[in-house]
Formats: C-alpha cells, sequence, structure tokens
C-alpha cells in the first residue's frame, strides 16, 4: 500500500485536504485494523438519557417540567472509547473500577450487551459507580447530573488495577489511556503504566484531561487534547495559529511524546511532530452537528487502532476526524462503523 502524499508547503503550516488522500489506502486501513486488541485504561461509568417533552414551567421554581417520554443506558467514559474499538472491528481489554452498587449491576449489563469482558475490571466497595445523566428536550440538553465519589483508590485496588494493566500488555497491540480525572490513574500509576508498556514495545496514546498537570502524561507515545485541555496543558491561550502552534510544541516538549493532535471541533485538527517545526493541518469533515458528546472516544480509538494497523500519524488523524464528523451527527455518546467511515470518506473524496 501507497502512503498519502502531501504538497510540501514553503510555510510552517501544511493543510491536508481530500485531494491529497489515497482512498484506496485509507479504505485498506479501515479494514487493517480488524481485530487489532488494543487495552484500555481509565475510569468507567454509565451515561443516561433521560428524554423528554416541556411544556410548562413548574409552579415551584422557574424550572421546566420535563414529560419523560423515554430513558437510555449507554456505556461511559473509558467504557465508550472500549466500545468505540469494538464495533470498529478491534478487540478491546478494559482495565477499570467499580463499586458494588446500582450503577455497577446495570454497568455490566451494558458491557455484556456489547461483548466486551468485564474480566479485567477492579471491584472496590467503597467506590460509588460513576452516572452521568443527560437531561433532553428537543434536542437540546437541560441538564446534566453526575453520580460519583472522588477519592484515591484503595492501596489494594491500585495493586489490583496494575496487576490487570501488566497481564494484558504482551497480549495487545497498543495502549489507550483515557484520563477523565475520577482518581483511577493518579501520576504515579500512569508513570508505572507508561513504563512497562514502554518495556513490551507498545503504542500509548493518552486522552489527556484540563484538570490534570502535564509532567501527568511524559511517557505516552500520542496524546489528543481538545483545544480548552490544550491550553490548560500548556498554559497557553490559543486564539489564532500562532498561539495554536505554540501550545502544541509547548505540550510536545513537556511531555517528550511523538506526536500531540489537537482537536479543534469545527476547525478539525492540528498535528505536531517530534523533530518537525511544522504542523499539519486537517479540516473537519462533520456534515451536520447534533452532539459532541463523545466524540473525543471515538477519535483516540480509531487513531489508535490505525497507528497500530501501520497508519501514519497523518492518515490516521484523517480516519479519527471522519469518524468524529459521524459521531458528532447522532445523539448523545455513540459508536460508528468502519462502513460508515468509509460512508464518509467517499463523500468527501467524490464530492
Amino acid at each position: 500500500m501507497t502512503r498519502i502524499t502531501v504538497k510540501k508547503a514553503k510555510s510552517r503550516w501544511r493543510s491536508v485536504s481530500p485531494s491529497d488522500w489515497d482512498r484506496s489506502r485509507l479504505k485498506a486501513l479501515l479494514r487493517a485494523i480488524r481485530g487489532r486488541k488494543v487495552l484500555v485504561i481509565g475510569d468507567v461509568g454509565v451515561d443516561r438519557y433521560t428524554v423528554g417533552l416541556v411544556e410548562r414551567i413548574s409552579p415551584e421554581a422557574p424550572v421546566p417540567i420535563v414529560f419523560v417520554e423515554s430513558e437510555q443506558l449507554k456505556l461511559g467514559l473509558a467504557a465508550n472509547v472500549a466500545d468505540n474499538v469494538r464495533v470498529l472491528g478491534g478487540e478491546p481489554l478494559l482495565v477499570g473500577a467499580i463499586g458494588h452498587d446500582r450503577g455497577a449491576e446495570d454497568f455490566r449489563a451494558l458491557m455484556r450487551k456489547a461483548r466486551i469482558k468485564t474480566d479485567h475490571l477492579v471491584v472496590d466497595r467503597a467506590l460509588r459507580t460513576v452516572l452521568k445523566e443527560r437531561v433532553v428536550s428537543d434536542r437540546q440538553q437541560l441538564l446534566r447530573i453526575d453520580y460519583e465519589s472522588l477519592h484515591e483508590l484503595s492501596a489494594k485496588t491500585r495493586r489490583l488495577v496494575i496487576r490487570n494493566v501488566r497481564g494484558l500488555l504482551k497480549r495487545v497491540d497498543a495502549v489507550i489511556l483515557e484520563d477523565y480525572a475520577k482518581g483511577l490513574v493518579d501520576a504515579s500509576m500512569a508513570e508505572e503504566i507508561f513504563g512497562y508498556a514502554r518495556g513490551e514495545g507498545r503504542l500509548v496514546t493518552a486522552d489527556p484531561n484540563s484538570k490534570t498537570p502535564v509532567s501527568f502524561y511524559r511517557g505516552a507515545s500520542v496524546l489528543t487534547p481538545n483545544t480548552k485541555e490544550a491550553e490548560n496543558l500548556s498554559g497557553i491561550a490559543i486564539r489564532d495559529e500562532e498561539s495554536l502552534a505554540r501550545a502544541g510544541f509547548a505540550i510536545l516538549r513537556q511531555t517528550q511524546a511523538r506526536y500531540v493532535v489537537i482537536t479543534r471541533g469545527k476547525d478539525g485538527m492540528a498535528i505536531f511532530s517530534s523533530g518537525n517545526h511544522q504542523v499539519t493541518l486537517i479540516p473537519t469533515y462533520a456534515k451536520e452537528v447534533y452532539d459532541v458528546s463523545g466524540a473525543g472516544d471515538t477519535v483516540i480509538a480509531v487513531l489508535t487502532l490505525a497507528l497500530a494497523a501501520g497508519a501514519s500519524i497523518e492518515e490516521a488523524s484523517i480516519l479519527g476526524n471522519l469518524a468524529a464528523g459521524v459521531e458528532v451527527g447522532k445523539r448523545g455518546t455513540a459508536t460508528v462503523t468502519p462502513a460508515e467511515v468509509e460512508a464518509a470518506l467517499d463523500f468527501f473524496t467524490l464530492a
């Protein structure tokens, strides 16, 4: 297979447009990701969507009354990343911690339905299984209610998490660290995970959190922050291309990562590569934006699978961007199939 060729730019900026793509190569990569095993590590939980109509305001307070029409439970947080890996044709191995409560029962039921193994989860009775409830009416999110307990893991739970990670590293093609800052992974655990993965020669991608210090991610191969996260990690307000470049290279320098891919919503992506002073810009490929929640989960799942299948960082980012464009056209946290990514690829290359 031939790699994508991009026209060389004279400035520090280069833009990758659909005319630069090798469509057959990208489609071949979509097929090559099937069967790739990915270890997903991070906070896990349940997303609940309560959907209804608003016809009047409460007489008790100036708030809308929602007449509930339906409720839906979905895998959330790092479990949504694992579900994305599965739907794309990969095999996710999920390591996380749950409580011993109703939320844990719902979570296990969703995992069984998604055909994702629960063998590597750690049960900690002191934890409250994370639940995010979104109340939605007429396509608008009215309210989000979070059920969670934020505290450090017990020494026993921490040992079990590390044991499970070490036991799985030899079996996987890549590792995703999904940081939702809910207490599962602390700085020392991240350092251990990166060290063990490096020892096994495994690619590690990290979806960072804006609440976490940038030093936390030193040892990851690829970071995929969104614009807000990139601002907080770098300490640089992103207002234009110049400040975008300063922020991206600052994160690259401080983490010593191979690549930093900043996801920019309607502005697409910006790729920063170690040892290269040029920034690659990829425009967004969304036909319709319905709900942006979960788009970052889709991006890191596709990007990691593609890199594990031999894609360049540009190719992996293009596929991740196409998949995110499909995901934001769906309600709530959602997954994307290879067929949907391929259809988006055809739409933009044949248009």
